[in-house]
């Protein structure tokens, strides 16, 4: 890797793929999440591939990543981070 990571946080997984009736809420959970952990004092990475959701906004979380929500993704950032 060329970015090195020394401080751990809490992995919260987006919504992903956009879904009518679910997304929104789902999303709005994920921002609490992050929310309540920053106001906990812990670190949040924050793993979604879909743009149009709050939870993407680089000003959400202490590291965002862009990536599908599958195991092996999943799997690889948890094993960088």
């Amino acid at each position: 890797h060329d970015v090195r990571f020394d401080e751990h946080g809490v992995m919260v997984l987006g919504c992903g793929a956009y879904r009518i009736g679910s997304s929104v809420e789902f999303d709005w959970c994920a921002v609490g999440c992050v929310r309540t952990l920053r106001k906990l004092g812990h670190r949040s990475i924050m793993v979604n591939y879909n743009p149009e959701t709050v939870s993407t906004d680089y000003d959400e979380c202490d590291r965002l990543y862009f990536e599908e929500l599958s195991v092996e993704r999943v799997l690889d950032i948890y094993q960088a981070e």
